[in-house]
């Protein structure tokens, strides 16, 4: 009853501090606004097959998503940033309940499942997806269900659970593409392969292809249909091939070397990396003498083929591992508890304390010298300081770490004070600078319900705060778009440009005669609001 209590404790607690803040700020560019924005339009619209933005053809992402954040804004009373959230904020909930039940499934003790799930919803990533309205944790989410019900199959025999988990990785694929099949049932394969179980275990039944097949071509079928319709074959090829084969095999942005994981996986699953990496190297250096377990050969294959994947293409994102993160919080937490009460865990506790001690000091006052940025400075400091205290504090009782969930819970306390001063102090402060909220409602006092309004890049913000949609043009990049952007800004009566402060410089250097109405730096981006004047008026600025 103590564990059930906790874990339920645990997920309440984890999305209330996920949920509530988004209330008290804006959607940021460039995902959050784009989003919400195409779920909004699927609703104007009518049209939840094709998905839009700014009327136009959105092929970038499946619908899965932009279907839940429809639903969640039923419930939270409009197209905001806490229906972009809430999706993602109950599938970071309840991917704690199924890293305990995965846990339980593969054979651990409830403490080690509890210890797994603690680990889990400590993750910086996970708390940092859970807390956007990105779609990564939904796609995480099903495919930790799916992953669930697989084990279910292989463990009991339950061959409806295995039609329902490639039911689940079917909408996994409406969430964010192939990868949604490709990750955990590449994984499972690969566990098969290596502890040759994968003749005798047969997985591709009629009716778990079927399942899988069904949510997909209902889809694909529907959408084929309105493509041709309505003459939109371009939008075909961008979402089954461009964004699928074509980014896989030649990524256009994002690049990164093979490694990049492996660096990216010490920050993003910080603190607990530092074990993670010594215990892959502990087991490597003694490959001859450790028999594994076939639980943590499970894990290891949904670890390892999910990194190996996502390192062969160019293009890579921290978050695109976030779907093996419970076979990570699952290893990690049976391997403290196999160490509890060893001399290693009490010196790295030291060095770990010391480290943070140190560091958040240090960005305390480089924080308040540099950025002004108090809240930050003061939540991480305090959490260092917290964390070095309540390690000596511990490391000082005798058999202090004899129970391995002291450090376990030490740390996760600590790093949801640290979340809820980042939640609930950090993200309404740097709101100002990072919503386009204001700026819209800057430079809308000049337009009227006539005014035509150009982008040089596109943003989906501007849009979705400004209640009207803007010219935009063919190209990813200002520069790339500059020429058809002033063009049209001479040529149309009532127009008006938005354009980085750079661009909006530049074209006064080479004469045309701009006047800037507005203007606000948001995020990184110097932006203004302008008006190319007719020849023969003096340039001006407000």
């Amino acid at each position: 009853m103590r564990i059930k209590i906790s874990l339920f404790a645990l997920i309440v607690f984890f999305f209330l501090l996920n949920f509530l803040p988004s209330f008290y700020r804006d959607l940021w560019e460039p995902d959050e606004p784009r989003f919400v924005l195409v779920a909004k339009e699927m609703v104007e619209s009518g049209n939840f097959v094709m998905p839009h933005r700014n009327k136009k053809p959105y092929p970038d992402k499946p619908p899965f998503y932009f279907w839940t954040i429809v639903l969640s804004s039923k419930l939270t009373g409009g197209f905001n940033t806490p229906a972009g959230i809430l999706p993602n904020a109950l599938a970071g909930a309840f991917s704690i309940l199924l890293v305990f039940l995965i846990a339980l499934k593969l054979g651990y003790s409830e403490d080690i499942a509890l210890a797994s799930s603690m680990i889990f919803a400590s993750c910086v990533k996970v708390w940092w997806q859970s807390s956007h309205a990105q779609i990564d944790m939904l796609l995480s989410f099903l495919v930790y269900l799916s992953v669930y019900l697989a084990l279910l199959y292989l463990k009991d025999g339950n061959k409806k659970a295995l039609t329902f988990s490639f039911f689940v990785m079917g909408l996994a694929t409406l969430t964010k593409g192939p990868v949604g099949l490709i990750i955990p049932l590449g994984g499972v394969i690969t566990y098969l392969v290596w502890t040759k179980r994968w003749k005798e275990t047969r997985i591709f039944y009629p009716s778990s292809i079927i399942a899988y097949l069904f949510p997909v071509l209902l889809w694909l079928v529907l959408l084929v249909i309105q493509a041709f319709s309505g003459g939109n074959t371009a939008y075909l090829e961008n979402i089954l091939f461009k964004q699928t084969v074509v980014r896989f095999a030649k990524s256009w942005h994002h690049f990164q070397p093979v490694y990049y994981y492996a660096k990216v996986l010490l920050y993003d699953f910080f603190p607990w990396s530092i074990f993670l990496y010594y215990f892959l190297w502990y087991i490597w250096k003694n490959r001859k003498e450790i028999k594994l377990t076939d639980s943590q050969k499970f894990l290891l294959s949904w670890f390892l083929f999910t990194v190996a994947f996502f390192s062969i293409p160019n293009g890579k994102r921290g978050l695109y591992i976030l779907p093996m993160y419970p076979a990570i919080s699952i290893f990690v937490a049976d391997f403290l508890y196999r160490l509890r009460g060893k001399k290693f865990l009490k010196i790295t506790a030291i060095v770990l304390g010391m480290i943070l001690f140190l560091a958040g000091f240090g960005i305390f006052f480089y924080g308040l010298d540099k950025f002004k940025i108090l809240p930050s400075a003061v939540g991480m400091s305090n959490f260092a300081l917290g964390l070095f205290l309540l390690f000596f504090f511990l490391l000082k009782k005798e058999n202090g770490f004899k129970n391995y969930l002291s450090l376990v819970s030490v740390v996760v306390l600590y790093f949801f004070i640290f979340a809820v001063s980042v939640s609930f102090i950090v993200f309404p402060y740097l709101n100002k600078r990072n919503s386009m909220r204001f700026f819209v409602k800057e430079y809308e006092r000049f337009l009227d319900k006539n005014s035509k309004v150009a982008i040089a890049q596109f943003r989906s913000a501007h849009v979705l705060y400004g209640n009207r949609n803007l010219i935009e043009f063919p190209y990813q990049d200002e520069e790339d778009n500059i020429d058809l952007f002033v063009e049209y800004l001479r040529k149309t009566p009532n127009s008006y440009g938005i354009v980085k402060k750079l661009w909006c410089e530049r074209l006064k250097r080479m004469g045309i005669p701009v006047k800037v109405l507005a203007k606000r730096k948001v995020g990184s981006k110097h932006l203004c609001f302008i008006k190319i004047e007719k020849e023969g008026v003096k340039n001006g600025e407000n």
